[in-house]
């Protein structure tokens, strides 16, 4: 296959440089200044909170533990917790002393953590009481993991010590200095070994330089994408282990913007936090997206202080996002698009514009060709086909997995991101579907996000999933997996007739309709489709 580079879009000039310096010195020299006793993080139920300066001095006394432990430039620290207070200073410490960090998801269940802790390692685990004893457990059966240290407990448990007495037990009268903190390569040095979203399959490593989240910092104070004064207060909802939790987070602590703590997704408690705290503006995933737009809860809470919202990790449907719009009274309803791989963000909505079902235009400091996944030409204006990105957001590579590096990158460099789109003549960008994810039937290629983006429209229906059914006349059949409303009565012939009245033949839902509680995601709101998959068979074992 021939590369062609003919056709590359590119993001505008950059307002600022990206910092020469390693992520952990900029955070420490936000930190390390002047500051009033204000909170960093509140919880959202409790309302506990850990003020900045606190928080600082924790997290220096805990990198001089860190460095009396042994643990420096590359070594490979672990984090499995759910949001909570306490979440960051292990990380900012490790940023410090130039370790790597390795975010795990506390809800994996034991096989799917032993395969997350395969791919990083790590000596070091940081974890919550909540998953302890899941820990305890694992370290049984992995010979890497050394020692184990609970972050928000204030006592040992279980014999296990607190982070507060390990901090206090190695530290003993250290002073504390920037010297400290260890002059690390931004180009090269890994901050992150983040789990990809596993989608389509096992997850992997993707390893996230210092310069790669130093180039979100730089985009966050464009004015020409994001909003300069959107508030002192942010909505920590989304999981601090996934890489837009946690790189939206990074950002906040080093504009020292208070976060606001939800442990886990409560309708009630999210809708409050928005009335009490007058947030301002809103990162949202689909699934958070369509509850404001569709749940009758909303209306019982004071959310004007809401400006603006911004949803990303999977496509949100132009009905969704004028939905939206109309419920919270606002003008500024916007969809970016990004990566694990591309440290979150490479395109977004310029600020003033709103173009429903647009994700926006190119970042600063970013590249982008729409390739043709079948001959690698690239391809002009209003053509589908794979979007592949270039520059200093762009992932270093998986950890120690060449063949998925080589399947990932083009002889000449380029992001492939199995994500298929196209852009129009002002080079705003739209996202049709994921490549892989294309059910073909006869032929006819049928995205199932532009059949879920229509199963949403039914006021009956509360969320949707589609998957291709393996038929062997016609390769695949559209099916939709439904999540009704409660108190709701819908048929499946309901449900196929309402698609067949709005799409052409080959988007019928000739595969059925299965009804199910929940659609099942990943913590950034995206299908697991494989789920789906399997949950074909066990509908038909039961038939």
């Amino acid at each position: 296959m021939t590369e062609d580079d003919t056709y590359v879009i590119k993001g505008p000039p950059p307002l600022k440089e990206i910092p020469s310096s390693s992520l952990g010195k900029i955070i420490y020299e936000k930190l390390s200044t002047e500051f009033e006793n204000e909170a960093a993080f509140i919880d959202a139920i409790t309302g506990k909170f850990i003020t900045y300066k606190d928080f600082f001095t924790k997290t220096c006394s805990l990198a001089i533990s860190l460095r009396k432990l042994g643990c420096g430039q590359n070594s490979i620290v672990s984090i499995c917790s759910e949001n909570c207070n306490e979440f960051f200073i292990p990380v900012v410490a490790a940023l410090y002393v130039g370790a790597v960090i390795a975010p795990i998801n506390h809800n994996y269940t034991q096989l799917e953590m032993i395969h997350a802790l395969n791919i990083s390692q790590p000596s070091l685990v940081f974890c919550s009481k909540e998953v302890l004893d899941k820990y305890l457990e694992l370290k049984k059966k992995v010979d890497y993991i050394q020692r184990i240290i609970v972050i928000n407990s204030n006592t040992s448990i279980k014999g296990v010590e607190c982070m507060n007495n390990f901090i206090n037990c190695v530290q003993k009268g250290c002073i504390l200095s920037s010297s400290l903190v260890a002059d690390v390569n931004p180009r090269e040095q890994v901050a992150l070994i983040m789990c990809s979203s596993g989608t389509t399959g096992l997850p992997k490593g993707v390893m996230l330089t210092h310069e790669n989240i130093l180039t979100t910092f730089v985009h966050t104070d464009d004015p020409r994408f994001f909003n300069q004064d959107s508030g002192r207060c942010t909505l920590g909802v989304l999981p601090f282990f996934h890489s837009y939790g946690m790189v939206r987070s990074l950002n906040s602590l080093q504009k020292r913007i208070q976060i606001i703590v939800m442990r886990k997704f409560e309708e009630e408690v999210f809708l409050k936090s928005i009335e009490k705290y007058k947030i301002t503006s809103l990162s949202l995933v689909p699934p958070l997206a369509i509850f404001l737009s569709k749940s009758l809860l909303v209306d019982k809470y004071d959310l004007s202080s809401v400006i603006e919202a911004t949803s990303g990790a999977a496509p949100l449907s132009k009905n969704i996002e004028e939905l939206l719009s109309v419920r919270l009274k606002i003008k500024s309803v916007q969809q970016a698009y990004g990566l694990t791989e591309t440290t979150i963000r490479v395109m977004g909505m310029p600020s003033g514009e709103q173009r429903f079902g647009s994700s926006g235009k190119l970042c600063p400091y970013v590249s982008c060709k729409v390739r043709d996944p079948e001959t690698g030409k690239s391809l002009g204006p209003n053509q589908i086909g794979e979007l592949c990105f270039k520059g200093p957001l762009i992932m270093k590579g998986y950890y120690n997995n060449e063949e998925a590096n080589k399947n990932t990158f083009t002889g000449n460099g380029w992001l492939l991101t199995g994500d298929l789109g196209y852009y129009d003549d002002e080079e705003y960008f739209y996202i049709v579907d994921r490549l892989k994810e294309l059910i073909k039937y006869k032929g006819f290629q049928v995205p199932p996000a532009e059949l879920e983006a229509l199963l949403l429209t039914h006021p009956g229906i509360k969320d949707s999933g589609v998957v291709g059914l393996p038929d062997e006349d016609v390769g695949e059949l559209p099916l939709a997996f439904v999540a009704k409303h409660l108190n709701v009565n819908l048929t499946e012939d309901e449900v196929k007739q309402f698609v067949a009245e709005r799409v052409s033949s080959h988007k019928r839902l000739r595969g059925g309709v299965i009804f199910i509680p929940e659609i099942p995601k990943n913590p950034s709101g995206k299908i697991l489709r494989r789920k789906l998959r399997e949950l074909i068979t066990t509908h038909k074992s039961k038939l």
